[in-house]
């Protein structure tokens, strides 16, 4: 991980403008959980017992992984109108929507020329492929912002689309590089897909109860945004009928104060949601762990264990 560190520092050329180097630098030095390539740098190892295979040889893709999800966030922040990341202004606050719009582009772009330089052709089929979905799954939730009405069956498409799509690519090229057997390489795909469902509704939990220094950004930001997940679905389907009324118009106004949010939240805490938004997180990280049966015991394999562990327990 030290080695995808330093070429991810080295991956922005320092030739591009002052303005577009810093803010596409901005989160990429501003660290994050590095989750998507350890996902690539674990599944390598724990198929690729007794080969020839030399870590180097995952280390790039790796790297285009993080710079993916590094230009996803700043897209997503241009979306949400977010004015924090990690604890830090984000890049479409620091120098505006047009900057942040071209520092994702340009790091898509650094992306995409890694593995597209890569000789195993099948990476870029996979890694293009999941970004398409996570694309579709953007739209999705825009489409559905605002919307009570949604089921639970949606909500599990959007983040498939957005978060799981590339949880379980990460895992999927790692095995692939590490010449895993089919059947190790369709059970460390099926891991990294539960994983990221489970890590994403570990995220909308904590969206709700941790606190802004933790977060490093607001709490209630989907609520704010009117973004239905599947905890205020489940408040809406289990609230009394006052409150029940009262936070459908919360979401569907779009535009909230943080009145507004704290309403919301006192609703969720009265409406079991919480509590029934751990047990399903908790049962996507359980399928992810059973995958790992199909591997040989490694410390790659409990690295693995550690990192679901991680998802469902993580406080930030």
């Amino acid at each position: 991980m030290s080695a995808v560190e330093k070429r991810l520092i080295e991956s922005i050329p320092a030739s591009a403008p002052d303005v577009l180097y810093n803010a596409s630098m901005h989160l990429i030095k501003n660290g994050g959980k590095r989750i998507r390539p350890a996902l690539v740098i674990l599944s390598f190892n724990a198929v690729n017992i007794n080969k020839d295979r030399k870590i180097d040889y995952a280390i790039p893709i790796a790297v285009a992984v993080e710079l993916i999800h590094t230009a996803t966030i700043i897209h997503d922040d241009i979306i949400d109108r977010s004015s924090m990341r990690r604890g830090v202004r984000t890049v479409n606050e620091k120098w505006g929507d047009d900057i942040a719009l071209l520092a994702g582009d340009l790091i898509f772009s650094m992306a995409f020329g890694i593995i597209g330089s890569h000789e195993k052709r099948e990476i870029n089929e996979i890694m293009s492929g999941a970004c398409m979905r996570l694309a579709r799954g953007e739209v999705l939730e825009e489409l559905h912002t605002g919307d009570t009405q949604m089921t639970e069956e949606v909500y599990l498409e959007i983040i498939e689309r957005k978060t799981a799509s590339l949880f379980e690519a990460s895992a999927r090229c790692g095995a692939i590089l590490g010449e895993g057997e089919k059947k190790e390489i369709e059970a460390i795909s099926r891991y990294g897909y539960s994983i990221g469902i489970g890590f994403q509704m570990t995220d909308d939990i904590l969206d709700v109860i941790a606190g802004e220094i933790k977060l490093g950004k607001p709490v209630g930001k989907d609520i704010a945004l009117g973004k239905p997940t599947f905890i205020t679905l489940h408040a809406i389907k289990n609230a009394s009928q006052k409150d029940k009324e009262t936070i459908r118009q919360i979401i569907q106004k779009k535009t909230n104060t943080r009145a507004d949010v704290k309403k919301a939240l006192k609703i969720i805490e009265r409406t079991g949601s919480i509590e029934y938004a751990n047990k399903r997180a908790k049962f996507f990280i359980l399928k992810a762990k059973n995958e790992l049966k199909n591997l040989r015991e490694s410390n790659a394999k409990r690295g693995l264990e550690m990192i679901a562990e991680y998802a469902i327990k993580r406080e930030f």
